[in-house]
């Protein structure tokens, strides 16, 4: 045989060509030919196969070397007694990661046919004594494209050193590129049983200032993300549609793109007058599952007498945040479902009507949606929306993500409200805050006009926007509470579709014009059968009756307008800045008696509290501002905690005995910790990726990645603390790679994106780039 002499060893015959030590490997463990012939030594004993036969300093194939295991070689000229075992990161493996290493570990070119066994650091003399130490945990020059079998260490700098400590990498890989360390698995191992292996932050910014708060009391860990830019958008489409699907009323508008000219749809089927909403209202006969009608035409069957025979399904959307689709609304029907058979009856009169005019010369694929949300909305709550849109063929499954955009309500506000900078004297560095008043929720964010001179103007979103379920609805149902106090002697008289017309005198008549000044008068519909009562006691007088201003303020109205003011004063507390304005938009946001509110409490601190022109149009003309121009809005703020389940570094003292694992690169880890992507309060650019390294032994199966989220104001450590909550799983494919065994080591880099309002993932493995298939189950209960 032809041996080398191994490094700190000389004189034991190692077929590796690496020094092995024998005090730790005994004779009676190195007789492996019967088991493994040929096959280098055995794991399970940690000896060698003395039958292989190779030159001086080669070694046999990787699949010989399982990496936990076996060949001991010491530094060149060094009297350690025991050597140093073979490191994980160097067992015979083909690396391929992105930064050079010349020479690092202080070996030069005196290499038998210019070749080095990575286990036992063998193969000829070792001149220099600066070694490796079994104990680094990370290394922080990453090798460049080298086949440790096959290929000798460049000698051009032989003065690189490893640090004993170094950090911030793993298993002394840095691989940029999320590429595969070939190698089969180690051999007698306690396996990790779950989580990502975290590896490494590819780079590592300062964290950014959170906007309108104070630096966090958290400094940065090693986990901070690193950034890049985001690919650029799949899709261009010629037309852009809007909807702004709302709790009580809802809107469609457009645009081509050619010219930006933004048109309002003001057709609709059974009503006469051109107004740009729809009723949000859906018909079904009892016990049926089927859509009959909806919109204006399921409001006018439940005032005819055959209303005993149909199920109108109102407010709707309501129940998507917080049961999503597992709760059954009336007819056994699912808010999901409910959403998807009104959206499909909106969408198909829409487009019918377009393609009576000039848009009949494009193709339905060519057109582009913007579908509006409210910012209190969580991610599982966005993504029912998205489903609910493709089951209604407004986009198809695999058409590309831009095609349909899903934007917050208020930001869509804000983009209409960005028209009007100049009118109300906004300029550079000026703050205003949009309040979005709608018939179900009210949401509010601060906004700050970014426009240097000469450069384009942006809008930088500088607070965590928030809201509440305090909408106009709620106005409603403490104005029937009112009305059944009133009626409750007359009640059982009143016929459905008589009370529902009562509701619709309120609703259409009262409740926009309620200004706090004067009483209230109400004309008894003939539906009633009351049209000519008349009761002293309530207040009723030939058919009208009369509810003292009083009353209306303390009955119906304080209580859902003191909401909307505490919601206000929090957003101007977190702003911390003087805001220049406060813009109410929405169909609650034009009521003249919220308006003299806000003006009464807030003029002390806001210069402007105004209600721009067609308020209730500028969420539904502001997303199609949004699909013709997506950058208008360049940074959000992050609502709460991200993270990804991931096995770090086990901290003795610190972490519980209990998530105590040894991984598969046989390190003492941390299992169940909270890997951070994103801080609350943290700005983030809408093209800003946060990226981590990670690393799995699953190969060639795939493998789910869950999302974290926490609302607590303090950073979590582990995805067991309380307040977190899995809302996602991210599939990550696994691609074919080429010479790789079943359980090879894979380093991969796991991208997010938190800039846009949903949420969007993707894996690089092997220098390719995968789209990560998401499942979002749970609300996670908060915005992005």
């Amino acid at each position: 045989m032809n041996y080398g002499q191994g490094g700190g060893y000389p004189g034991q015959q190692n077929p590796y060509g690496g020094g092995y030590d024998p005090s730790v490997y005994p004779p009676q463990q190195q007789q492996q030919q019967q088991d493994y012939p040929n096959q280098g030594y055995d794991p399970s004993s940690q000896g060698y196969d003395p039958n292989y036969n190779g030159p001086a300093g080669s070694a046999p194939p990787y699949s010989a070397y399982p990496p936990a295991a076996g060949m001991m070689g010491g530094p060149a000229n060094s009297n350690a007694n025991g050597g140093y075992p073979a490191s994980p990161a160097f067992n015979n493996m083909h690396l391929n990661t992105s930064n050079s290493m010349n020479n690092s570990g202080g070996m030069n070119n005196n290499y038998p046919n210019g070749n080095v066994n990575a286990g036992g650091m063998g193969g000829g003399p070792i001149n220099n004594n600066n070694g490796y130490d079994n104990n680094m945990n990370n290394l922080s020059n990453s090798m460049n494209n080298m086949n440790m079998n096959n290929s000798g260490y460049d000698n051009s700098n032989n003065n690189n050193n490893m640090n004993n400590n170094m950090n911030n990498m793993n298993n002394g890989i840095n691989s940029n590129n999320g590429t595969v360390n070939y190698g089969p698995p180690p051999a007698n191992q306690q396996y990790q049983s779950g989580g990502l292996t975290y590896q490494q932050t590819i780079y590592n910014p300062s964290p950014a200032k959170p906007a309108g708060m104070s630096p966090s009391s958290n400094p940065p860990t090693p986990s901070q993300p690193s950034r890049a830019q985001a690919p650029q958008p799949e899709g261009d489409y010629p037309v852009v549609m809007a909807i702004d699907f709302g709790t009580t009323f809802s809107g469609v508008a457009y645009a081509l793109k050619a010219d930006g000219e933004v048109h309002d749809m003001t057709k609709w089927p059974r009503h006469l007058a051109q107004y740009p909403k729809t009723p949000t209202l859906s018909l079904y006969k009892k016990d049926s599952q089927k859509i009959l009608d909806w919109g204006h035409a399921a409001r006018l069957a439940m005032l005819k007498p055959s209303a005993k025979d149909y199920t109108l399904l109102r407010k709707f959307k309501l129940q998507l945040d917080e049961t999503l689709q597992s709760t059954p609304l009336e007819n056994g029907i699912t808010a999901l479902e409910a959403v998807t058979h009104y959206l499909r009856k909106l969408h198909g009169h829409v487009m019918s009507e377009l393609m009576k005019g000039f848009i009949k010369s494009y193709e339905p694929s060519q057109f582009q949606y913007c579908l509006t949300v409210p910012a209190m909305w969580s991610d599982a709550a966005k993504n029912t929306m998205r489903r609910a849109a493709i089951g209604a063929g407004l986009i198809a499954e695999g058409d590309p993500p831009n095609r349909l955009i899903l934007i917050s309500e208020p930001e869509a506000a804000a983009m209409y409200c960005e028209r009007m900078v100049d009118r109300f004297s906004l300029k550079h560095g000026d703050r205003f805050m949009i309040c979005d008043a709608g018939g179900g929720t009210v949401d509010l964010i601060v906004f700050e006009v970014n426009e240097p001179p000469g450069k384009t103007r942006h809008l930088r979103e500088v607070t965590r926007g928030h809201g509440a379920s305090c909408g106009s609805v709620f106005l409603d149902a403490n104005m029937e509470r009112l009305l059944e106090r009133k009626f409750r002697r007359y009640r059982k008289g009143i016929k459905a579709c008589g009370w529902a017309s009562l509701m619709d005198t309120f609703v259409d008549m009262v409740k926009p014009m309620f200004n706090g000044q004067e009483d209230v008068l109400m004309q008894i519909p003939q539906a009633t059968g009351l049209e000519d009562l008349n009761d002293p006691e309530i207040g009723l007088e030939e058919g009208v009756l009369c509810v003292p201003v009083e009353e209306m303020k303390s009955e119906v109205f304080e209580p859902v307008i003191s909401d909307v003011l505490d919601l206000i004063q929090k957003q101007l507390h977190q702003s911390q800045q003087t805001c220049s304005a406060i813009f109410m938009v929405g169909g609650f946001g034009s009521s003249r008696y919220l308006e003299e509110r806000v003006r009464q409490e807030f003029s002390h601190l806001v210069g402007l509290v105004a209600v721009p022109q067609r308020p209730e149009l500028a969420v539904v003309r502001g997303a199609v501002y949004a699909g013709l121009n997506t950058k208008t809005i360049n940074m959000r703020v992050a609502r709460r905690w991200y993270g990804v389940d991931a096995n770090m570094p086990f901290e003795e003292g610190v972490d519980p005995e209990s998530k105590k694992i040894i991984s598969h690169d046989g390190h003492v880890r941390c299992k169940e910790r909270f890997s951070v992507y994103v801080r609350p309060g943290q700005q983030i650019g809408v093209d800003e990726c946060v990226s981590k390294e990670y690393v799995t032994w699953s190969y060639p199966k795939g493998l789910d990645s869950p999302l974290y989220v926490c609302n607590s104001p303090t950073q979590p450590k582990y995805i067991t603390d309380p307040g977190v909550q899995k809302i996602a799983d991210f599939h990550i494919p696994m691609p074919e790679i080429p010479g790789a065994q079943p359980r090879t080591r894979v380093v991969f880099r796991l991208n997010m994106y938190f800039g846009l309002t949903e949420v969007r993932a993707e894996a690089v493995i092997n220098g390719n780039t995968y789209t990560t298939i998401c499942s979002f189950g749970g609300g996670g209960g908060g915005q992005r």
